[in-house]
């Protein structure tokens, strides 16, 4: 028992040691913990929340498209190249399905007289590119006494896409502390896109489907049916486009 007794004695003080190790341990870990929630709030810089799409959204709205042919004094009538944007405007407004095409000619300038007669000379164009003689408005506009050139102006109101004007910059460029782009930053693709969209309704909905080519589709069916290929072969196409670039060689 002296032995026994003896031996918890030695132990009971490593215990009370090793205890009051923990008890150090977990209070340092206490105040690191503590520490850590005086330290700044981190900044997120995985995510950019900004959409260039919402930033510089494309709008659908109906604007004016204009075309001036300028008119001289000494005018006899339209040149060729003249001629050709005139048809050029025609073919847009037939495609636009506007209802209305306004020939507008100056009033009160030097060159009115010959501005009337141009204006004329545009609607024979105009009518003899596919524009009904219905659709055409003559108007005239008051001009300056010293505009010895005063165009005459064709215009009609079509839908189209457009955005606002690019150049703003509320931010700085180089500022990327938090990993967001600046504020210009995709208007010059935006104002791209909606200049060279062929139908501004597209970025609305799809177009409809075309329907399926009666004749092909009778020609697949009936080459499954007997057993025969009916994908398209362009084992020749490759083979002629491996010779042209050397490939076969």
């Amino acid at each position: 028992m002296s032995k026994s007794s003896s031996t918890l004695q030695r132990k009971t003080p490593r215990s009370t040691s090793f205890r009051g190790g923990l008890s150090l341990v977990a209070a340092g870990l206490a105040v690191a913990v503590a520490g850590c929630t005086t330290i700044q709030t981190p900044v997120i810089v995985g995510a950019v929340p900004e959409d260039y799409r919402t930033t510089h959204p494309i709008a659908i709205d109906e604007s004016i498209e204009t075309l001036d042919v300028p008119v001289g004094l000494n005018t006899g009538r339209m040149s060729i190249g003249e001629r050709a944007n005139v048809q050029g405007l025609a073919q847009k407004f037939l495609a636009s399905g506007s209802a209305v095409l306004a020939i507008v000619s100056p009033k009160g300038s030097p060159n009115q007289n010959t501005a009337a007669a141009i204006s004329f000379e545009i609607q024979d164009v105009l009518v003899a590119s596919g524009v009904s003689p219905r659709s055409i408005d003559m108007r005239i506009y008051r001009a300056g006494a010293g505009e010895n050139t005063a165009p005459v102006r064709i215009a009609y109101a079509r839908v189209s896409a457009k955005t606002a004007p690019c150049g703003p910059w509320p931010d700085q460029i180089a500022d990327t502390g938090q990993n967001r782009h600046y504020f210009n930053y995709g208007c010059a693709s935006q104002q791209n896109m909606a200049a060279i969209v062929a139908n501004p309704l597209d970025l609305l909905y799809p177009r409809g489907m075309t329907p399926a080519d009666a004749a092909r589709r009778a020609v697949v069916l009936q080459n499954y049916r007997n057993g025969a290929p009916y994908q398209s072969d362009y084992s020749k196409q490759v083979g002629s486009a491996n010779i042209a670039q050397g490939v076969g060689n």
